[in-house]
């Protein structure tokens, strides 16, 4: 699958992101976090449609389901009806904690979520080499 860049790239600079020593007098620290949490979910999210479609038997992640669902969800169904179940519960976690990042504006997410965020990509993406 082609993408428009490269998704290593993407987590690439998630990590540099978390490891810069950003000042809070200067910068909005939950904007740091939020878009390391978006980069990590982004590139585990194109890293994981790209291993279903290279390794299952469709060309498109959401024929495993069998009902309407998003992206997000069918990569779920897909994992699992690859016996990826376990990486299914991580990529599940995964979009919680991405949702909360990039939507519920109330949640503070800080410098933990981001490196939960480098975890779970870690642990998904080394998962589905």
């Amino acid at each position: 699958m082609v993408h428009a860049f490269v998704p290593q790239h993407i987590i690439d600079l998630a990590e540099y992101l978390k490891a810069k020593e950003f000042s809070d007098k200067n910068y909005d620290l939950q904007c740091i976090d939020r878009t390391i949490v978006n980069r990590a979910y982004l590139s585990t999210y194109l890293h994981a449609q790209e291993w279903i479609i290279n390794n299952g038997p469709y060309n498109d992640i959401k024929d495993y389901s069998k009902k309407d669902v998003g992206y997000h969800t069918a990569i779920c169904i897909a994992l699992t009806a690859l016996n990826k179940k376990a990486i299914s519960k991580k990529y599940a976690d995964f979009i919680k904690l991405r949702v909360d990042a990039d939507y519920d504006i109330i949640t503070i997410i800080d410098s933990d979520d981001a490196k939960k965020a480098l975890d779970l990509a870690s642990q998904i993406q080394t998962a589905l080499q």
